[in-house]
């Protein structure tokens, strides 16, 4: 018996112009024969408005039960359930690629299948039953490295496991079955760990990092300090078409050769590339000066990166999980595969506009600026279309308290 087609698109974009046709994602029509797709032009453009990844999107930790855990009282788990199932993601280009997705599994948020998978938010302490259900015809698994591991799961079953949101902090879940073939092919995502106290994203800062956040909003920084409503994801990732390809035949992938000859095509922030990343909210910081914003830096791909930022440099927060001891400023940062990095953008007045030019005349608010990977293939899409690659950008708004709206009434945000 086929399964039931569940549509997803991911939000449309702005202008509506050759680029109205914004990356969707087209679900397999069935499970017993995964070659054959539904023709998502049948059915026309979907008009879902499910929100992209960021702390934003669907994400769980809304589920029945209260976590529990540092206070005394009963932990309640908070129910998840995931399965592994496949989907096609339209690139930049309109090409669409096979990937293997994770789905959330949940009555009350937006769900289906997701590219990269769904964010999952906790605080510390919680107690979380998570269930991960296995549609495909290979083993599979869900890991997060020194908190949880399902180990194998077989096709068509499924497995429960329970454990507690480790420290505060930025995670990368991801199937750690034949490594790296799982993971690069689509079964990754964020997991964030929110700290139960504190003023900083984590449980345990260093005095450094502290001093930082405790100067926002103060004589050194005026503003606002930190607020975790402001926070956003970059998840980098890269994509070989040829090695999808082989999944999507269903023949079995070697993982050395996958090492040996894996050659990125498409380079992605949150699943999207070039315009889409650029103008996609949940990528693409925004806000007054003086309203600093925590960005979590996360590769589940194969390349290196060097993410190079304009108009700001960026505080470095934290290296795998650990706190820095120094907070260094910085324009650029190094990504390697699995790496994780917390950066704080301060939404200060550009250093490199002169004070009597401040505020700017001329040029009105928004002031956009540039976030692009140094490594310069990463800016390509597809053989060498650029900039469609590795790009974001973030805007300055206006003055604290005072946000401007757009010359001529027109958000170039949304490009309205």
């Amino acid at each position: 018996m086929p399964r039931k087609l569940r549509k997803l698109a991911l939000p449309m974009l702005e202008p509506r112009s050759f680029w109205e046709k914004s990356m969707k994602i087209k679900i397999t029509q069935n499970q017993l024969d995964r070659r054959q797709f539904l023709d998502i032009a049948k059915w026309g453009m979907l008009s879902a408005s499910l929100m992209a990844l960021g702390v934003r999107q669907g994400s769980a930790g809304f589920g029945k039960g209260g976590g529990g855990g540092g206070d005394g009282t009963p932990a309640h788990p908070f129910q998840v359930t995931l399965t592994v199932t496949e989907a096609l993601v339209e690139m930049v280009d309109e090409v669409p690629i096979y990937h293997w997705v994770y789905e959330l599994s949940e009555t009350t948020r937006a769900a289906g299948p997701q590219f990269p998978g769904p964010v999952l938010q906790f605080t510390e302490g919680n107690v979380i039953d998570l269930t991960v259900h296995n549609t495909l015809d290979e083993p599979h698994s869900f890991t997060i490295p020194d908190v949880v591991d399902t180990g194998p799961i077989a096709p068509n079953q499924s497995i429960v496991v329970s454990f507690a949101a480790p420290s505060a902090g930025t995670y990368l879940y991801f199937d750690s079955l034949n490594a790296p073939v799982n993971r690069v092919l689509g079964l990754h995502g964020a997991f964030i760990v929110h700290p139960r106290t504190g003023n900083t994203p984590f449980s345990r800062p260093t005095p450094a990092v502290l001093r930082l956040f405790n100067d926002l909003g103060g004589e050194d920084f005026p503003g606002d300090p930190w607020r975790r409503e402001r926070d956003l994801i970059w998840l980098f990732h890269t994509i070989d078409p040829v090695f999808n390809e082989i999944a999507h035949e269903g023949r079995e992938i070697d993982a050395d050769q996958f090492n040996l000859e894996f050659l990125p095509t498409y380079f992605t922030i949150n699943g999207r590339s070039g315009f889409f990343s650029a103008h996609n909210p949940d990528t693409a910081p925004r806000g007054t000066i003086g309203q600093p914003a925590l960005i979590r830096n996360l590769n589940a791909g194969m390349a290196v990166h060097s993410p190079h930022i304009h108009g700001n440099h960026v505080y470095l927060l934290s290296e795998n999980g650990r706190p820095e001891e120094d907070v260094n400023l910085l324009d650029t940062w190094s990504l390697d595969p699995l790496d994780r990095r917390d950066l704080l953008l301060p939404f200060i007045i550009p250093p490199d506009i002169p004070k009597t030019a401040w505020p700017p005349k001329e040029e009105r608010f928004p002031l956009a600026y540039p976030m692009h990977c140094h490594m310069e293939l990463s800016q390509t899409a597809n053989g060498g279309n650029y900039p469609q690659g590795l790009i974001t950008h973030w805007e300055i708004s206006g003055l604290h308290g005072q946000e401007e709206a757009p010359p001529h009434g027109r958000d170039t945000r949304h490009g309205n």
